[in-house]
């Protein structure tokens, strides 16, 4: 069989590889503290999905119809509307696009903007789709290493040195998955003159923005709107990964150019997703969020004190926001002759407890570990803990 040899640039990602190994132990009755999977561990509002079902009944040819590329009207309305009243940001509908997923987003970005041998900045660690997919498209992928002493922010000099007149896009990711990270406003700023300067664009990757326990969050859009990209998903304040649903805010000839070439990927976003999508941001967001934040909170407390307590050598940061904490074991790994990787399949299969290896996020990540705080009770996810410490002191 001839396959692409292109395809060998994309390694797969471990967080599915964990998952289809923790599916495989839980078919098998084995109970395991699921601290690796990047979702919201509550479900979505529940007057809110018997809200849409019946409006799904009610409406159910036009709701499982095809749509427009860029979504529904009404979905891309909300969003612009939500998007005002949290950042005081005006955009337009013709500036959004809806996409399945921020997964579909950031390939038809990248099929968007890349041309082979051109260059894209990003930080290591980050999200593990962004280095493999720029790849695949060509891209020569500048990184800027970060690590836990500077709170995983990059400094202005070492973006400034990174980005050059042949940079197609830098790549930004705040609240950061693995790391927890909230770019400090500097950073932020330096990135959008650097976008200016080069007249190039800002990927600002925003997931997280409304889960934040500690400060508020900074729009790189209020900064310029001609060179910066904004980007979410449905997945995490909504609890809704399932529905697989995101959308990219950008200049509108650009939206238009990104939406023709969304095209090829997915002819339309989720029809059903959409008007829930639409449901949510109008009538139950704000209630929403206020109820699941401080339960959030409270997850993310037990296990920050879980690890100093059990584990004293890691280093570990607290974050201010998202769903992740990303410890670096590394006086621990080091004693045992272990890396990130054995240690977090032996930890599954000795200690049934599930988290991802931080090298999956870049080799910047060697030796960490991400660690999801939102799915677990407080106390599982201090039991989780207290098994990692296990294997790292007794092994």
């Amino acid at each position: 069989m001839k396959i692409s040899s292109r395809v060998g640039i994309l390694p797969g990602s471990r967080i599915r590889e964990t998952l289809g190994a923790v599916d495989e132990l839980k078919s098998r009755g084995v109970d395991v503290i699921e601290m690796h999977i990047g979702q919201p561990g509550l479900p979505p509002a529940q007057a809110m999905l018997k809200e849409f079902t019946e409006q799904l009944l009610a409406n159910s040819f036009n709701m499982s119809s095809y749509t427009p590329t860029p979504g529904i009207r009404e979905l891309r309305e909300a969003i612009v509307e939500d998007y005002k009243r949290y950042s005081g940001i005006k955009l337009e509908p013709e500036n959004v696009v809806v996409t399945t997923g921020s997964s579909e987003a950031i390939i038809g970005l990248a099929m968007t903007l890349v041309e082979p041998g051109t260059n894209v900045v990003m930080i290591n660690p980050t999200y593990l789709l962004y280095k493999p997919t720029y790849e695949f498209f060509g891209a020569r992928v500048n990184e800027v290493k970060v690590t836990i002493e500077n709170e995983f922010n990059p400094s202005p000099e070492d973006l400034k040195r990174a980005v050059n007149h042949e940079t197609r896009a830098i790549i930004l990711v705040s609240p950061d998955n693995p790391t927890g990270a909230v770019l400090r406003e500097e950073v932020i700023r330096t990135a959008v003159d650097l976008a200016i300067d080069y007249d190039t664009l800002l990927i600002y990757d925003e997931a997280y923005k409304h889960l934040y326990y500690d400060g508020q969050h900074t729009y790189a859009l209020k900064y310029d709107m001609e060179h910066v990209i904004a980007m979410d998903t449905f997945s995490k304040d909504p609890a809704m990964p399932g529905w697989r649903l995101g959308y990219v805010l950008a200049p509108k000839e650009f939206a238009s150019t990104f939406a023709k070439v969304k095209q090829y990927i997915n002819i339309n976003p989720p029809t059903p997703a959409q008007y829930l999508a639409a449901l949510y941001l109008r009538k139950y967001k704000d209630q929403y969020i206020r109820e699941v934040l401080p339960i959030y909170r409270e997850r993310l407390n037990s296990v920050y004190e879980a690890l100093r307590s059990f584990l004293p050598d890691a280093s570990v940061m607290k974050p201010k926001a998202g769903l992740f904490i990303f410890p670096n074991l590394d006086a621990y790994l080091k004693r045992l002759g272990l890396n990130d990787e054995s240690f977090a399949q032996r930890l599954l299969k000795e200690k049934h407890v599930g988290v991802v290896p931080g090298s999956a996020f870049g080799d910047a990540g060697k030796n960490h570990v991400r660690i999801n705080f939102a799915k677990e009770t407080p106390e599982r996810l201090v039991n989780g803990v207290k098994l990692m410490a296990e294997l790292l002191t007794h092994t």
